[in-house]
């Protein structure tokens, strides 16, 4: 095996575990957002544990690249790569919701490497553009990465974001949505439809990259190209599937939060098997 095999088979490992943990942090709290937790999982693997500069033992490093989980609602995912990737301590999963614990439904800056609290939709990007100008003013080299939900762009302060980024540019800023095509009551096509999603980004000024976000190696190809033009706010749109892993939860607004008992833990943990 070469050292790139063993690379996307580690990212694979750890994207399904990000998958079980997700569904024990569910368990632990009786319901959640599973839906975008689990179509985010493959993105949030490279991320971590590939694309990002971090230090989980020194998280406020101030060279340290910053990520941005606009789509708030999947905070049991970030919850569980925090805990894989060693920011707190494994048994943080099984706080989840509970009273004064500090791991809710979205995400809370008071987390070690957590670095800002997101969920009111649409404030993401211009907080991670925030992140990004800071970099550039501090010339720490930093990056900044956010993701995005595909039904949080059809809030209007995304676009006045998106618009800000390439006039401001050069900086490094990436922004990834997360387009699993299902949103809190609908398919988003149904709901408000996105497309042209590449052109309008396109149109804004912004290099634009589309992939299979549950292919772990598209998206590590992907991320390794960035910046594809360099200073130039780049975006990659992910085509995922809500839910992914577990039948009963795939692309079905029914799972995008839900309640999660004993005997829906054991069949989603059947499903998605053991880790390698």
């Amino acid at each position: 095996m070469n050292n790139r095999e063993a690379l996307l088979r580690e990212l694979r490992g750890q994207a399904l575990q990000i998958r079980r943990n997700t569904w024990r942090a569910l368990r632990a709290a009786g319901s959640g957002h599973m839906g975008g937790s689990l179509s985010a999982a493959d993105l949030l693997a490279a991320l971590y544990f590939h694309y990002l500069r971090l230090r989980p033992d020194e998280p406020d490093w101030p060279a340290r690249d910053r990520f941005v989980l606009s789509k708030g609602h999947a905070n049991t995912a970030l919850g569980a790569v925090l805990a894989q990737a060693g920011f707190v301590d494994d048994s943080f999963i099984d706080t989840f919701y509970a009273f004064e614990s500090l791991f809710g439904m979205h995400p809370d800056i008071k987390v070690p490497g957590v670095e800002m609290s997101t969920g009111g939709l649409g404030h993401g990007l211009s907080i991670a553009l925030g992140m990004a100008l800071g970099a550039r003013l501090q010339g720490n080299g930093a990056r900044t990465v956010v993701i995005l939900g595909d039904g949080e762009l059809q809030e209007g302060s995304n676009w006045e974001a998106a618009m800000a980024a390439a006039h401001l540019a050069p900086l490094s800023l990436t922004a990834i949505v997360d387009y699993n095509k299902v949103q809190q009551s609908g398919h988003v096509a149904d709901m408000l439809g996105l497309e042209p999603l590449a052109d309008k980004w396109r149109a804004f000024g912004w290099q634009v990259s589309e992939l299979d976000g549950h292919d772990m190696e598209a998206i590590v190809d992907a991320l390794d190209a960035l910046p594809g033009t360099p200073g130039t706010p780049a975006l990659l749109i992910a085509h995922t599937v809500k839910g992914k892993g577990t039948s009963f939860a795939e692309d079905t607004y029914l799972w995008h939060n839900n309640a999660v008992s004993e005997e829906v833990y054991e069949k989603a943990m059947a499903e998605l098997g053991e880790p390698a």
